[in-house]
């Protein structure tokens, strides 16, 4: 018998998730290319928020704005593509993967830079590839 548990993950837990990953988790192999930091920026400007790490999150959230993330080493190359509409699905894949103790320590308030690291790549690329 299979049974499927259903659990939201709020918005301040991705919150966190994007402030950790994106200062520091994740630096190691993502690029945010200067025309992803436009479209962020035209979503939610400074004004309205002065950090990028939540800024990202609120432009794909509210404004539906797709970001594109590039590869560190060669910082021409898209490896990956977040939107609103590719958080669920990733992040269901991440909760159905070995990798779920990283979201379950995010949703507990206990995440860290590994944790965040982790969910961050599966948001961009439905997988860990790096690491």
């Amino acid at each position: 018998m299979e049974i499927k548990i259903i659990q939201g993950v709020k918005r301040e837990v991705l919150e966190d998730v994007f402030v950790t990953a994106l200062e520091g988790g994740s630096n190691y192999w993502y690029y945010l290319p200067e025309d992803s930091i436009k479209a962020i920026r035209k979503a939610v400007p400074k004004s309205e928020d002065p950090y990028l790490s939540t800024a990202i999150l609120k432009a794909i959230l509210d404004h539906d704005v797709k970001v594109p993330i590039n590869d560190a080493e060669n910082e021409d190359e898209v490896i990956g593509v977040i939107t609103r509409g590719t958080m669920q699905s990733r992040l269901q894949l991440l909760a159905d993967s070995s990798n779920k103790w990283a979201l379950e320590r995010h949703i507990k308030e206990e995440g860290d830079a590994e944790s965040a690291d982790i969910v961050f790549q599966y948001l961009t690329m439905g997988e860990v590839v790096y690491g």
